[in-house]
């Protein structure tokens, strides 16, 4: 048995079942929300096609194309770890924060097609310095695989952890769409334990290969096209600062939602309260991993590493280095390490906001660099690269994949309640408040 620190509204399972439900409409936003962000991510898409065809443009017209794919990838893609890590750990306290989390994921759609057509505007990669040495078909079929594999896994990870709701919604609100989705479930025990048991499964499954996807990201899109970077830490940094966005991410979805839906008796400060530990660790990691990559080149101080840091650090694009590692390290770190910050709600989303802006600062420092310095093999660094503002045709590719994940997460909140129904269920049966002092506490019972 655990005591949480705070008072819980109580409410019977079947008073949250009505409730939710009746809130899809209000969640998945207005009509006029939608129209807007569909023009938006059609006009992103039709820019990006114009981008790539008939004559592809050339590599350093690429770069905020390629930065937005990995800002996608290390904030809404990897924000479904979250949600799987309190799952595995059994931390009750993450349940308001699961399902938006999970549909966060939904990223996958757009980021799939994004990578791909990406791919193909990579400049010859035979002889080229990379994971792959020359395999068949590297690297533009297997990291293709990959990132499919990646977001089917999420998907399957969506559904799975959605069909109970769904089936609430196809016995409440005689939804076609719910009931097709839910594919006659009928709640037995046997179900449940495929339902928990498979979530696991698959959200194990996710995490190994989200990391491995963006070993590829890292290398292939990066690494790969600047002369002399041979790192084996650059990948583990990639994973880990995406580890902390995605916790951003989610706090600040968070929000919105409980804002919006008016959440404020399903999402209390717990979520935000023990989100804010990992994000207060995992920026410690990005110290770490940042400082491990750095340190070797600049002792080595071999011209070639010397041209590494200057394309990536202290030349051009010393400003943007500087600016993430205050956003994702130094600020996070001063705020956090106070409990009254962490122990509050927009402490911790005021931070995410900061992570979030750092994350995708340093991804446009890392993959417009690289892509404006990448050319043929064997090709050596004369002159660093400035840095180039983002044209109006960047700017509509870049709004128009972040909208076209809003608009995916809209509809699917037309679809699915914005809080796990089954999961607060399922805590609510496990949940009593007693008596501790002069206040009540809620206690959770945490079963074998």
């Amino acid at each position: 048995m655990t005591e949480t620190a705070h008072h819980h509204t109580v409410h019977t399972p079947a008073e949250a079942t009505r409730d939710l439900l009746n809130r899809l409409t209000v969640t998945g936003g207005g009509l006029l929300a939608i129209i807007l962000l569909a023009i938006l991510a059609v006009a992103g898409a039709v820019r990006l096609i114009l981008l790539a065809m008939p004559e592809p443009e050339p590599p350093t017209s690429w770069g905020y194309a390629v930065a937005i794919l990995a800002f996608l990838m290390s904030t809404a893609q990897a924000a479904p770890i979250l949600a799987f890590a309190t799952r595995l750990a059994k931390g009750y306290w993450g349940i308001p924060l699961r399902r938006a989390a999970d549909l966060l994921g939904l990223s996958g759609l757009v980021t799939t097609p994004l990578f791909i057509i990406i791919l193909f505007q990579l400049p010859d990669f035979h002889g080229r310095t990379s994971t792959w040495n020359d395999w068949p078909y590297a690297p533009h079929l297997y990291d293709a695989v990959a990132i499919c594999l990646l977001t089917i896994t999420n998907l399957a990870i969506i559904w799975l952890t959605s069909v109970p709701d769904l089936a609430a919604a196809r016995d409440t609100r005689g939804s076609r769409l719910a009931s097709f989705l839910a594919m006659g479930w009928t709640g037995t025990k046997r179900r449940w334990n495929i339902l928990t048991t498979g979530t696991i499964l698959l959200g194990s499954f996710y995490l190994m290969w989200f990391v491995y996807v963006h070993m590829y990201l890292a290398s292939d899109l990066a690494m790969a096209l600047v002369p002399g970077w041979h790192s084996s830490i650059f990948p583990a940094y990639h994973a880990v600062s995406s580890l902390q966005a995605g916790a951003a991410a989610t706090l600040l979805t968070l929000l919105i939602l409980r804002r919006l839906a008016g959440l404020e008796r399903y999402v209390g400060v717990d979520p935000f309260w023990g989100a804010s530990k990992l994000l207060l660790g995992t920026s410690l990691l990005f110290f770490y991993f940042t400082w491990s990559e750095f340190i070797p080149m600049w002792y080595g101080r071999l011209p070639y590493e010397m041209n590494v840091l200057g394309v990536l650090m202290f030349g051009p694009f010393l400003p943007l280095f500087g600016l993430s590692f205050v956003l994702n390290f130094v600020l996070p770190f001063a705020l956090l390490i106070w409990n009254p910050i962490r122990k509050s709600i927009m402490g911790p989303t005021f931070v995410a906001m900061l992570i979030l802006t750092g994350n995708f600062i340093d991804r446009v420092r890392i993959y417009l660099s690289s892509w404006s310095v990448a050319g043929p093999v064997g090709m050596s660094i004369e002159v660093w690269p400035p840095i180039r503002p983002p044209a109006l045709g960047d700017l509509a590719i870049i709004v128009g994949a972040l909208s076209a994940l809003m608009l995916l997460y809209l509809l699917a909140l037309r679809v699915v309640p914005p809080v796990s129904l089954w999961e607060h269920k399922s805590a609510l049966l496990l949940t009593v408040e007693r008596r501790f002092i002069k206040t009540e506490v809620a206690v959770v019972a945490k079963p074998r």
